[in-house]
């Protein structure tokens, strides 16, 4: 992919292209997820940051496929929904009430005088309650329905019209979620500058931060493997 097809290319498929060109993107504060479908040159404008800058590294990135990266992107819908049970579901599952409780000391002892860290605190256990309330909608209706869509498809059967609307007003519904969960990963980032705290922070203080991060990051990959992966590829068998 030469530069001039990369700045008409959008953020979601560059990321689809290879997950190394993440990096890059959050880097420069581009949202390869929930906002992901502008070209790379409109997300960078609205950045107000250089598209040649962010493309010259993004070729340096995408050259980067080491033997071991998954490539996700040929995998089928049933092995992504593995994956993504496996590995993100059970990392939200593992993480929120540990950070929640981080978050909440934190914001206990340090809030008066830092008081962004109640802001986090709300917005922490919104996301929290959110993210695993779609887990669940995901395990129980949606994952099943795709993987039954699936079965039928490999078997050549046809596809009935009802199945069509529920597998379209579960994506739709999940797609709301993310937007949701986006929006509230962006406003804790803001609320401690890019999760970087301040130089007297304590210990907890800086795990926190330490850990906000991680969830952020993991979140970004959950979503895309999701959003543009999982979800269009269940769209194409219908």
């Amino acid at each position: 992919m030469n530069t001039s097809e990369l700045h008409q290319t959008t953020v979601s498929d560059i990321v689809c292209s290879n997950y190394h060109a993440a990096g890059v993107f959050r880097e420069y504060g581009i949202d390869f997820c929930c906002g992901g479908d502008i070209t790379l040159r409109e997300a960078c404008e609205r950045k107000g940051i250089s598209t040649e800058e962010v493309s010259g590294k993004l070729l340096d990135a995408l050259e980067k496929r080491e033997a071991s990266d998954e490539q996700f992107q040929d995998w089928s819908p049933g092995l992504l929904i593995d994956y993504i049970e496996s590995r993100h579901h059970r990392f939200v599952r593992q993480k929120v009430y540990e950070i929640a409780d981080y978050a909440k000391k934190v914001a206990h002892v340090h809030g008066q005088r830092h008081p962004w860290n109640i802001t986090i605190y709300q917005d922490f256990l919104e996301l929290s309650e959110d993210m695993l309330d779609h887990l669940e909608e995901e395990e129980k209706k949606v994952f099943p329905l795709i993987r039954k869509i699936e079965e039928m498809s490999n078997k050549g059967a046809a596809i009935d019209a009802d199945t069509v609307k529920k597998l379209h007003d579960g994506l739709e519904l999940l797609h709301e979620d993310h937007e949701g969960a986006g929006n509230l990963m962006a406003s804790i980032r803001q609320a401690s500058n890019g999760f970087t705290p301040p130089d007297d922070a304590c210990t907890k203080y800086r795990i926190l931060y330490k850990n906000l991060a991680g969830f952020e990051e993991d979140l970004h990959k959950h979503v895309h493997l999701e959003k543009n992966l999982l979800f269009r590829k269940a769209q194409a068998l219908v």
